[in-house]
């Protein structure tokens, strides 16, 4: 049996890489921006001409794709690392996940600083912390 420092990575790396897995979900089937968009915009989604609710669209499913790519990973890669104990997969899931997350940070949190408008940076700050938690706990 493998030791619960182990086993604890591996349920923290799949809570992050489900809510991704939400994220994802809900980037790639949107038909417009979030709510929070919407309030930094200051302008209600039928205001925006059509082509730039267009760009809107087509950054969000590739933001949803960025969120999908991650959350495969951090649902996987723990996973194959126990059957495989690979050193390549115990640093390199916490340092690309981790970029991904300190870069949602940057991005949330200078949309709310110039817009003064609730966005979640907060729960990258969350991920990342629970990912280097993660990272500590597997090479224990």
């Amino acid at each position: 049996m493998k030791n619960i420092f182990e086993i604890t990575s591996i349920v923290l790396y799949f809570i992050v890489g489900l809510v991704c897995l939400r994220m994802s979900f809900k980037l790639l089937s949107s038909d417009k921006f979030l709510p929070f968009h919407e309030k930094a915009a200051g302008k209600p989604w039928d205001a925006l001409e059509e082509p730039i609710r267009y760009v809107i669209v087509t950054l969000l499913r590739i933001s949803g794709l960025g969120f999908l790519v991650v959350a495969l990973m951090l649902l996987t890669f723990p996973l194959a690392n126990l059957v495989f104990k690979d050193s390549f997969i115990t640093f390199s899931l916490p340092v690309i996940s981790s970029i991904f997350c300190v870069g949602l940070f940057a991005f949330n949190y200078s949309l709310y600083e110039k817009t003064n408008t609730r966005t979640p940076w907060k729960g990258s700050i969350i991920a990342i912390i629970i990912l280097v938690v993660s990272f500590i706990l597997s090479i224990i």
